[in-house]
């Protein structure tokens, strides 16, 4: 593989790890907060929070898919000086990131085995 895909990968996965601990550290506050005291209850938050974060990475990816009706209707300055196919061009290369998809699906899958290692050790 080449050196900016690993890199970019690494980046990913380094973004989905740390909104993984800091959702974690949201259920782990909440949790205290309202005095939990079994370790089912903060495995089901955490899995539901993951639950949560892949499906709003797969949202996220269909409403960019949804936006394109929004630019089509849209005369900005931006626009202007473009022909109607660099326009076209140009909202699929701002549209087309899946990165809050990989970002959402492996930080929920992290929070789902963090679900399960909370359930099996505590």
């Amino acid at each position: 593989m080449k050196r900016p895909a690993i890199i970019a990968m690494i980046k990913l996965g380094g973004e989905a790890v740390l909104l993984a601990i800091f959702v974690g550290i949201v259920i782990v506050i909440i949790g205290n907060l309202n005095k939990w005291d079994t370790s089912m209850r903060y495995s089901n938050a955490f899995f539901i929070a993951g639950c949560l974060m892949i499906i709003g990475g797969a949202f996220s990816r269909m409403a960019a898919g949804r936006e394109w009706g929004v630019f089509q209707r849209l005369s900005a300055e931006s626009f202007r000086d473009m022909s109607p196919g660099e326009r076209a061009n140009y909202i699929v290369e701002a549209s087309s990131s899946v990165r809050l998809v990989i970002v959402g699906v492996v930080s929920g899958v992290l929070l789902m085995l963090l679900s399960l290692v909370v359930w099996d050790l505590f």
